[in-house]
């Protein structure tokens, strides 16, 4: 079996799993290939493991069991070896994972590397009982009917997968399936041996026609093919499901049969609609209140604008100008200072969030007022990663209110007449009438007192209109 076969050996899905570790390293434990779960796990070491070697990954205390474990495959190349060490996390911190591992030959037999395939058992009760289920396991490959080494070794990682796993005879008959396709699809082995793969798509009527023959295609061309259908399991219950379906083939490249790995996508299909309802909502509100939606990534500095951000600055949304230049390039220059400090604050995590109100310069040489608001997005660690914000067009808002003051400022000229300019002349007039009232001069006392009254009253009335004028002017203030 040579290293480069190794998608045929593990098929691509469960090279791809989240839950399976699968490795494969030369003689000296250097890494030959590590799959994406692995690769994800030992990141903080090396953004490509395959420049490192194995023991960089290990606990220190339990690098010597892996070498034995591995000179012990080289020697028996027949015989898998199963083990359980502690692998490194960041710092001093571990986790305990549990390894099957086998010799890797070349076309002439000779033994060039190991390949282990691996998950965490931290979790578990005990780790003496995951090992005694993982021998379980291998106990059940080597029962099987597979005589195929390669099938047997897959039937391995195949049975433990959370996925569902079918496996057919060249005829398409179903000869295996795993206990993940029980528990999705609620058909035992027993009730599905024999059956044709994908019996469960005949009567499917919501799986398309058009769905049903590319996959017929796939299966009478031998080409593997990725479909996403809905159907409905012996349990009557919905579900949507991911097929993969991939052509076996043994070493003289005869076709033995097929492998489908189908994950099951209910719940990724539930959140999509979700996401896509929800989205449709805020695309509703966000268009009726013409407010813009943005992203910025952190790490690369890639920027995300909606089409209506575009439509805010003036620009088509098919334009060649990135939006972090468009941003740029209109920004009102007395403003860059201020919005260049309350984006560095946010990238650096001093906020979760913050607002503002900027000018940009139009291309028709108008000024654009914008009220912007923008949220910090995390990491679990704590370490910001995305920005994302919405701008508004407040122009007109900003217009209104640049009217009231300037109502406010007639106001309170006009309060200032009132209180000095009117009540002057007022103030002399009842000044002359206490002189006269005072000297007993007057010799029609009822024209008089009625001029008294009325000088009075206007007097009231100016008082009243100054008192009201200050609260307005306090009202606008605010």
């Amino acid at each position: 079996m040579s290293l480069l076969k190794v998608d045929q050996l593990l098929p691509s899905q469960l090279l791809n799993s989240l839950i399976f570790s699968v490795v494969i390293t030369d003689l000296s434990g250097r890494f030959l290939y590590v799959n994406p779960l692995f690769q994800h796990k030992f990141s903080h070491i090396s953004t490509d493991l395959t420049q490192n070697h194995f023991a960089d990954t290990v606990y220190a205390e339990d690098v010597k069991a892996c070498n034995e474990a591995a000179r012990t495959c080289i020697k028996n190349p027949l015989q898998p070896v199963s083990i359980t060490v502690r692998k490194a996390c960041e710092g001093e911190e571990f986790f305990w994972t549990h390894w099957e591992i086998s010799a890797v030959k070349d076309e002439a037999g000779n033994v060039i590397g190991i390949m282990s395939v691996g998950h965490d058992v931290t979790t578990t009760e005990t780790n003496n009982e995951k090992a005694t289920e993982l021998s379980e396991s291998r106990a059940y490959v080597k029962e099987s009917s597979h005589e195929n080494e390669d099938l047997a070794l897959l039937s391995l990682v195949a049975h433990n997968t959370t996925n569902a796993v079918v496996i057919t005879d060249k005829d398409e008959n179903i000869t295996w399936v795993n206990e993940g396709f029980t528990r999705i699809m609620g058909y035992t082995e027993a009730e599905v041996k024999g059956k044709k793969i994908y019996f469960f798509l005949e009567n499917a009527q919501e799986v398309s026609d058009k769905v049903k023959k590319r996959i017929r295609y796939s299966l009478d061309n031998k080409l593997a093919f990725t479909e996403e259908v809905k159907v409905t399991n012996k349990r009557d219950k919905t579900v949507w499901l991911e097929l993969n379906g991939k052509p076996l083939f043994d070493e003289s490249n005869n076709h033995i049969g097929f492998m489908s790995t189908d994950n099951d996508i209910t719940k990724r299909k539930h959140a999509e609609q979700e996401q896509r309802e929800t989205l449709e909502r805020l695309s509703l509100a966000t268009d009726s209140a013409q407010i813009g939606v943005w992203e910025v990534d952190l790490a690369d500095g890639n920027t995300f604008w909606d089409e209506k951000m575009y439509d805010l600055y003036g620009f088509a949304k098919d334009t060649p100008f990135p939006p972090y230049k468009i941003f740029k390039k209109m920004m009102h220059p007395e403003d860059k200072e201020m919005m260049k400090k309350i984006l560095a604050g946010l990238a650096e995590g001093k906020k979760s969030i913050d607002s503002a109100i900027y000018r940009i310069n139009m291309p028709n040489g108008k000024i654009r007022y914008i009220e912007a608001h923008a949220i910090v997005q995390k990491s679990p660690e704590g370490k910001p990663i995305r920005l994302i914000g919405t701008n508004r067009n407040i122009t007109d808002d900003i217009a209104v209110q640049e009217k009231m003051k300037t109502q406010n400022k007639v106001l309170r000229d006009i309060a200032f007449i009132q209180s000095h300019e009117v009540r002057r002349p007022l103030a002399n007039i009842l000044g002359v009438i206490e002189v006269l009232n005072s000297s007993n001069s007057v010799q029609n006392k009822e024209i008089f007192d009625h001029l008294i009254e009325s000088a009075n009253e206007l007097d009231m009335q100016i008082r009243s209109i100054v008192k009201k004028t200050n609260n307005l002017d306090g009202i606008f203030s605010n």
